[in-house]
């Protein structure tokens, strides 16, 4: 199946909102693997204290077939460095306390996306929900729900698999002062 030609524009409007690369990939290169939810659920602290996360956010069963309804997906990753100063941008490196970019991302192309017709996208971020200093933890009470998008690994997606299918290696931080690149996600019919 070859890509639409109209999706390169979302691309350009990813990095125009501050992604340092973005592609579409076919939703059949989207590896889930029950192992990334339980890691969430063993392991990860922010476990059970996001509505974004599990055990609030999909199943694996639901999220197999979710991604299954889909033929596309944006894929686009965005830098950051715990030693650049708040606020930072330059270079295509945010500071990572402005790790709420990602969400942002994810929403407005989500929403640039619906605009232009294709009303079933849906965005997916990576990490916990930072949009508020405690999440209320109660279905339906969001304060920023136009925004909050649940991270793909809760939806058991293998994120190190899925951009390693689609070219791009993903680094591992060994220190604090190294940069990382962090992968969001957004499925399209």
């Amino acid at each position: 199946m070859e890509i639409p030609v109209n999706f390169k524009r979302f691309c350009e409007l990813a990095k125009d909102l501050g992604a340092l690369d973005a592609r579409i990939i076919s939703a059949r290169d989207i590896v889930i693997n029950d192992r990334t939810r339980l890691k969430c659920q063993y392991g990860c602290p922010f476990y059970n204290h996001y509505l974004t996360c599990p055990p609030f956010s999909p199943t694996i069963e639901q999220s197999k077939r979710l991604i299954d309804g889909y033929d596309w997906a944006l894929l686009f990753t965005v830098r950051f460095s715990s030693s650049a100063p708040e606020s930072f941008f330059t270079g295509r490196t945010h500071s990572i306390k402005n790790m709420v970019i990602l969400q942002k991302i994810a929403a407005e192309l989500e929403r640039q996306l619906y605009l232009a017709g294709y009303d079933s996208a849906f965005g997916m971020a990576c990490g916990p929900c930072l949009l508020c200093d405690e999440c209320v933890l109660q279905p339906g009470k969001c304060k920023y729900p136009s925004i909050a998008r649940p991270p793909s690994e809760a939806l058991g997606i293998d994120v190190g698999k899925t951009v390693g299918k689609v070219g791009y290696k993903l680094k591992v931080a060994t220190s604090p002062s190294d940069t990382v690149d962090i992968f969001g996600l957004v499925l399209i019919v």
